[in-house]
């Protein structure tokens, strides 16, 4: 078994688009690095919004463990793959309504 200890290149948040104007259960979409898992966080508070495996295809989506509070959100997201953290994504501005 071979052990990558190279870094993960940073995931990508697709959804929601930026300055979005989402519910507070939207759903996140993304890439990145094929059994990696993504974590998204609020750029806020630095709390978990979300945590979820990427697919095959280089895909992985999820909704926010809980609902995410009104008005203006900010998230960015990195990715674990074989222990090793990857650079951080830009971070993505929406709005709660």
């Amino acid at each position: 078994m071979t052990i990558n200890t190279e870094q993960p290149a940073k995931p990508e948040i697709d959804e929601p688009k930026e300055r979005a104007r989402v519910d507070n259960r939207v759903r996140f979409r993304g890439t990145g690095v094929p059994g990696a898992i993504v974590h998204v966080v609020s750029v806020f508070d630095n709390s978990l919004v979300l945590s979820v495996p990427v697919a095959s295809d280089r895909t992985w989506s999820g909704g926010p463990f809980d609902v995410l509070p009104n008005g203006p959100n900010k998230v960015r997201s990195y990715q674990m793959l074989d222990q090793e953290r990857s650079p951080d994504s830009p971070d993505r501005s929406f709005v709660v309504e």
